[in-house]
């Protein structure tokens, strides 16, 4: 049998270009070389286009993407794969740019009757004045952190309206140009990652999420040994909750593929938080932690999504 012609993105001009780097060692580590022809496109920090040429010039059947944050994450490679009619896997164009973008993904989730964090968006150049009672009436503490951002970079915790005032000058100056403010909710943080297959989106196992402070930071997620339990402790009922409302989620963004939804549950509310729809797959993401718990190794999960991606 031919082997399947694969081609791998790695890098891009993202601040999260390193996780990416240990991403695509981790895919090439689990993929069956005699099923894969697998060509690798470094996609460099200066985003010089060579790559693009290459792509152009012999295509691949198919693109696994190891990019995060960025233009690699918020439709733009999705586009330009969709402009070249060469298929790709994971959520496509429409679905890439609103999950990227926190505040327009929480709109679409509370029109659906998913519960998310009280939040309060702040756009670059806009009067301040504009925001501040509505960020009163949330209380402290409060999360601030880029709008577009990932891997929790640029993240903190305000306490008072100083943190808040430091928080927007830090992501505007350094990470984006809009902010999200959204409500700290004081609860357990739990993942659970959502796969595409012939019979529909399924959810995998949910996961606690170890953090070392208030918040689940940059390097919590890349550079402990362990970050996640095996399984939740939570009962089977409200598992169960949280693995209908992570495949809704799925649904209603429009997600192709994967994603992984992080949500806070506190007593028996549950709030998601946010959608990555192309997460970390480094050996201590939660996606190949979370298919330790299943039947099926990270390489097969790698194997469903790509004939899965071919036979649509």
């Amino acid at each position: 049998m031919d082997k399947i012609k694969l081609g791998v993105l790695v890098g891009g001009t993202s601040i999260e270009r390193e996780v990416s780097k240990k991403s695509c060692e981790n895919l090439l580590a689990n993929l069956d070389e005699n099923k894969y022809e697998i060509t690798v496109y470094h996609l460099p920090a200066d985003g010089n286009t060579e790559w693009a040429k290459n792509i152009i010039s012999n295509p691949p059947q198919i693109v696994l993407s190891a990019l995060h944050g960025g233009n690699g994450e918020n439709g733009s490679i999705q586009g330009f794969l969709h402009c070249l009619n060469i298929p790709y896997i994971g959520s496509k164009v429409l679905s890439s740019a609103i999950c990227m973008n926190k505040a327009m993904a929480k709109t679409v989730m509370k029109a659906n009757h998913i519960q998310v964090p009280d939040h309060v968006f702040v756009m670059r150049g806009v009067d301040f004045s504009q925001y501040e009672e509505s960020i009163k009436l949330m209380g402290f503490p409060l999360i601030v952190k880029p709008n577009r951002g990932g891997s929790s970079i640029g993240v903190i915790v305000a306490r008072n309206m100083e943190d808040i005032h430091y928080g927007i000058k830090n992501i505007i100056e350094t990470y984006d140009d809009d902010v999200l403010i959204e409500k700290f909710i004081d609860g357990k943080e739990i993942n659970c990652c959502v796969l595409q297959g012939e019979n529909g989106p399924e959810a995998m196992a949910v996961l606690d999420v170890k953090k070392a402070g208030s918040v689940f930071v940059y390097d919590d997620k890349y550079h402990i040994d362990e970050y996640s339990s095996d399984i939740t402790s939570l009962p089977d009922f409200m598992q169960d909750m949280i693995k209908s409302i992570a495949v809704k989620t799925f649904n209603v963004l429009q997600c192709k593929g994967y994603a992984c939804v992080d949500m806070i549950v506190q007593e028996e509310q549950i709030y998601v938080i946010e959608v990555n729809t192309l997460p970390g797959l480094t050996s201590h993401s939660l996606i190949p932690k979370a298919t330790k718990n299943l039947d099926f190794s990270f390489g097969e999960f790698l194997d469903k999504l790509i004939n899965f991606e071919l036979k649509r």
